[in-house]
């Protein structure tokens, strides 16, 4: 009984052993590919081993190391032509996507990107029809910012490359860019929009600015009992997004922002003495509050 019952072990060990041997041979890659893939990559970083190093610490490197996300052979993953540039030594025969139109540089990058979510609505987007492909913001071989390869070092100083209008904004007193001692900001630029395009204008995150608005700022929602009816129209009839010299990010001073709609009510609605409590301060702000919306069954004038 105990030479059976060895015997049994024995070949439930070997049974092991062989399932297990079977697994690594049909996940692993087979001999040809790796034949392919290493060599491609090897005989690319003979000559260019200073990128080949600085590449194979990037998320691109990575996965062309484990043979990942479409990586499957080797620099000519990215660049046609390779094997035949490592043939004849002829850098005409291998195609280099940083010189490429905007179209075709961008080919090259949606071939493995374009099923995703993100890149769903880059063709059309207005960073697409403005000529712009994936390496006018990203560098896969000389990234500055290793989390995105981004060519800058920080998304904000990409952004405002192109966006100079809205670059004021990081250093006027009221900003959504809030920065620390290392330049980079709590809200950037992607926390709001959506550089590979989006069904919204301004290529918004979400459907609309004000559903943008409420992603942070919850208690503006409402709804409300009594409505200030500009601010579920759109957050920016009295907000300016990028920044502003007037506190709250708003467009002009409180009292002459309320003016712009209340000419005419109770209240003077010109300059009057200079002590006058509707100029003071928070101006409008002082008794009405509530200015985006009111719950308190008293509070139909926003001041409760």
């Amino acid at each position: 009984m105990d030479h059976a019952h060895r015997l049994k072990r024995q070949a439930t060990s070997y049974g092991i052993v062989l399932v297990i041997a079977l697994c690594f041979l049909l996940l692993s890659p087979s001999a040809a590919s790796q034949e392919k893939h290493s060599g491609t990559a090897g005989q690319c970083a003979t000559c260019h081993e200073e990128v080949a190093k600085k590449f194979a610490a990037t998320r691109h490197g990575k996965a062309d190391t484990f043979q990942a996300w479409g990586f499957d052979q080797g620099c000519a993953s990215c660049h046609e032509g390779a094997a035949a540039h490592m043939q004849s030594g002829d850098a005409s025969q291998v195609t280099n996507p940083t010189k490429l139109a905007a179209g075709a540089a961008s080919g090259t990058c949606l071939k493995c990107h374009g099923n995703r979510p993100a890149q769903a609505f880059w063709s059309g987007s207005a960073h697409e029809t403005s000529d712009l492909s994936c390496l006018s913001c990203h560098s896969v071989h000389k990234a500055k910012s290793p989390e995105k390869l981004l060519a800058k070092r920080t998304e904000s100083e990409l952004c405002f490359t192109c966006h100079t209008d809205v670059r004021k904004a990081l250093h006027q007193r009221s900003t959504h860019l809030f920065r620390n001692e290392w330049a980079s900001v709590r809200v950037s630029c992607s926390s709001c929009h959506s550089p590979h395009g989006s069904q919204t204008e301004k290529m918004l995150k979400n459907t609309s600015l004000n559903t943008t608005c409420y992603s942070c700022h919850q208690e503006k929602r409402g709804p409300f009992l009594w409505e200030h009816f500009p601010v579920k129209e759109n957050c920016m009839n009295c907000h300016t997004p990028h920044g502003s010299n007037n506190p709250g990010l708003l467009t002009l001073r409180t009292t002459l922002l309320c003016q712009q709609c209340h000419v005419q009510g109770i209240h003077q609605t010109v300059a009057g003495r200079p002590n006058s409590t509707v100029l003071l301060n928070r101006g409008c702000l002082n008794c009405h509050g509530k200015i985006h919306g009111s719950n308190h069954p008293s509070g139909k004038d926003l001041d409760r």
